[in-house]
């Protein structure tokens, strides 16, 4: 501190000294109207003071670096020295931050330091139990010690036992031996009983199958039935109308027959026309009202033809009427055909009639043209076995089941005849001769519907023969 003093009083006396020697050096130079370098006096002053000045700079830097190291070093190395502090600073810091982090670590080393030391207590304690069941351990061995020689003695006498054991296993063995070979018999009966098994599981799946069949069948049955049902309802509907009807007919037909049963018994000629004979039959359909009653006419006409040949064989009558109906019938009859659907209309007669006669009383009956059956529906059927059976057998079966198929088939509304196959009677005979040429037996024999068939028929089926659910013959 104290040269700095010195060093700064020492600049500025010498700064003092050199501005008066240069104040006497320029006053001098400009009374003397110096020149120099063929400047003029004044220029001449001015150069003079410039370097009297430079001077006086000169020689204060150079006292100032002489005498002041660090004011030498602060001058030309004052970058290096900031560069040297930044980095300084820098390296503190990072010095900071690893001191901070070995603190951390120091303090977790610490916590460490400290679980290791309860551990270690821990353990020390482990320790000390361990010793503790270590020898509670070495009194139990010496007792199993003890126990294993009383246990070596025991397998001595067990090894006794066993010589024993393996000699009465000798003999077990043979026997075992006859009971491999009793099994192996077993065995094969057991096969046999497999395959007999398997033969059986698979009739039980034709079985199965069969069951199915008979099961898809009764659904369809149960269909049919339904659409019955709803037929047998719109029949039921029919019928009642039918009913009153018939009721009326019925007052007629008993008049008629009071007022003819005497007359008809004393008369001995043949009977011609037969009460319920239907006489005419026409499927028609009335899409004009005006049409009704000549379409009636048409079939009046036609059962007046067939009434006058039955009546008068031989003889034709083309302008004799000789059915009679009362007017009210033929109103009412041409009210119902007006709908524009089809109907079936019959006209039937009201008593008997003989040869002869110049009037036939009728009376008509309609019914709705509809679809009753449809071609491939079944029947009826009727079990059958060729093989215990003769063809009056075999007849008498085939009666019985046209007798069902005509039955159900009037009891469905069906006004026309049946017709088997072709309707040719050799063909139902040739049927029968064929069943009963069958050696192998049958199931049965079915009716079943060849077409369509409606209201006004003729019902036509096929007869067919089956054999575990197959066709065998058919007409």
């Amino acid at each position: 501190m104290t040269s700095a003093w010195i060093l700064i009083v020492a600049i500025l006396l010498l700064g003092g000294i050199i501005a008066v020697l240069g104040d006497r050096l320029g006053t001098k130079v400009g009374k003397a109207r110096l020149r120099l370098f063929n400047l003029r006096p004044r220029q001449t002053a001015m150069v003079v003071t410039i370097l009297t000045g430079t001077m006086i700079s000169a020689s204060t830097l150079g006292i100032l670096f002489g005498l002041s190291e660090s004011l030498r070093k602060g001058v030309f190395q004052l970058d290096d020295i900031l560069k040297e502090l930044r980095t300084f600073k820098q390296e503190l810091e990072q010095t900071t931050q690893e001191k901070q982090q070995v603190e951390a670590q120091l303090s977790t080393v610490k916590a460490q330091r400290v679980e290791a030391q309860q551990k270690l207590d821990q353990i020390n304690r482990d320790y000390n139990q361990a010793q503790t069941q270590l020898r509670t351990i070495s009194e139990q061995a010496n007792k199993l010690r003890i126990e294993l020689d009383t246990l070596l003695k025991e397998r001595q006498k067990q090894l006794q036992q066993l010589n024993q054991l393996q000699e009465q296993s000798s003999q077990l063995q043979s026997q075992l031996q006859e009971r491999e070979q009793d099994i192996i018999a077993q065995d094969q009966i057991l096969q046999e009983k497999e395959t007999r098994l398997q033969q059986l599981q698979r009739q039980q799946e034709v079985l199965q199958e069969a069951i199915e069949e008979r099961d898809r069948r009764i659904v369809q049955l149960d269909e049919a039935i339904a659409t019955k049902d709803g037929a047998l309802q719109a029949k039921e509907t029919q019928l009642g109308q039918l009913e009153s009807q018939l009721s009326f007919l019925e007052r007629e037909v008993a008049i008629l027959e009071q007022y003819y049963q005497v007359y008809h018994e004393l008369r001995e000629r043949k009977i011609a026309v037969v009460k319920g004979q239907v006489l005419a039959s026409a499927t028609i359909r009335i899409l004009e009202p005006n049409a009704a009653i000549s379409a009636i006419e048409r079939v009046l006409r036609q059962a007046n033809s067939n009434a006058i040949k039955a009546v008068n064989p031989g003889k034709e009558y083309d302008s004799q009427r000789l059915v009679n109906i009362t007017k009210a019938q033929v109103e009412q009859l041409a009210a119902q055909i007006q709908d524009g659907r089809d109907y079936v209309i019959r006209i039937i007669s009201a008593g008997n009639y003989v040869q002869g006669e110049q009037e036939v009383r009728v009376f008509a009956d309609l019914a709705l043209n509809k679809e009753i059956f449809r071609a491939g529906e079944e029947i009826a059927t009727v079990s059958i076995d060729s093989e215990n059976m003769e063809h009056q057998e075999i007849q008498e079966r085939l009666d019985w089941l046209l007798a069902a198929s005509k039955f159900r088939a009037q009891r469905a509304g069906i006004l026309g005849d049946l017709q088997i196959g072709n309707g040719q009677i050799a063909t139902l005979i040739n049927f029968i001769d064929e069943v009963a040429t069958v050696k192998e037996p049958l199931d049965e024999i079915k009716a079943v519907v060849a077409e369509t068939t409606y209201t006004a028929g003729p019902l036509k089926l096929n007869l067919v023969v089956m054999r575990d659910g197959k066709i065998i013959l058919s007409t």
